[in-house]
């Protein structure tokens, strides 16, 4: 779903998988891919999590935290580790926003910097 909405997939954090729209490859509505990888993503695990309880499988829960924001995007690291990835206060928020649905009890936050660029459609 990420990639078919022309994300990149950065890592997997743990539990967690980091993703990024506009980079390495500029695209226009970016904020709007997100959102929709979100909650495209959303709506699969609920249609994943029917196929789990019919075999017994325990559900899992997915949370999403998104911000859009200038970062620093590229290769970073040294002569015997190098990764793609991006890096900025921007990229913590959007961590930041993924951990609060816990509390809140809420399945996606998203920053008003990205809800106001994508829409309400």
């Amino acid at each position: 779903i990420i990639v078919a909405s022309k994300g990149t997939l950065d890592k997997f954090i743990g539990d967690c998988i980091m993703a990024l729209w506009n980079a390495p490859r500029h695209l226009k509505h970016h904020e709007k891919a997100a959102v929709g990888a979100a909650l495209d993503m959303q709506a699969r695990l609920l249609q994943l999590h029917k196929e789990w309880i019919a075999e017994g499988i325990p559900a899992v829960k997915f949370r999403v935290g998104i911000n859009t924001d200038a970062v620093l995007v590229g290769n970073f690291g040294c002569e015997y580790r190098i990764n793609y990835t991006v890096l900025g206060d921007g990229v913590n928020l959007a961590s930041r926003l993924e951990a609060a649905n816990k509390p809140f009890g809420t399945a996606a936050l998203v920053a008003d910097s990205t809800r106001s660029k994508a829409g309400s459609d």
